[in-house]
């Protein structure tokens, strides 16, 4: 999970989907901001040891174990750091709940 100034970004690993599953079937990606609930498009991804890349239709999501950057592809690139599930803001758990069921 990721918190930028303007919004959360949250990596969701569906745990009912068979292990050789597609990578798209087993995680979703979520953009917050506003209320408002987006989802991501997955296209691929890569490590390094340093840096972890997560390439969506919508986005780029490059990052570390402390911080990122989220680059739209309209051009937009916001600055992201590493948040604990734990310190998630309490009103961030109903948003995702009700944009899954």
């Amino acid at each position: 999970m990721f918190a930028a100034a303007k919004g959360h970004f949250i990596e969701i690993r569906l745990l009912d989907k068979p292990a050789e599953a597609l990578k798209s079937e087993i995680c979703q990606w979520l953009w917050i901001e506003d209320g408002t609930v987006t989802s991501l498009h997955f296209v691929s991804m890569k490590a390094t040891h340093t840096h972890q890349l997560r390439n969506f239709r919508e986005a780029k999501l490059t990052f570390d174990t402390t911080q990122g950057e989220l680059q739209w592809t309209i051009g937009e690139t916001i600055s992201v750091r590493a948040m604990a599930v734990q310190d998630r803001p309490p009103a961030l758990t109903p948003l995702v709940h009700l944009h899954l069921s």
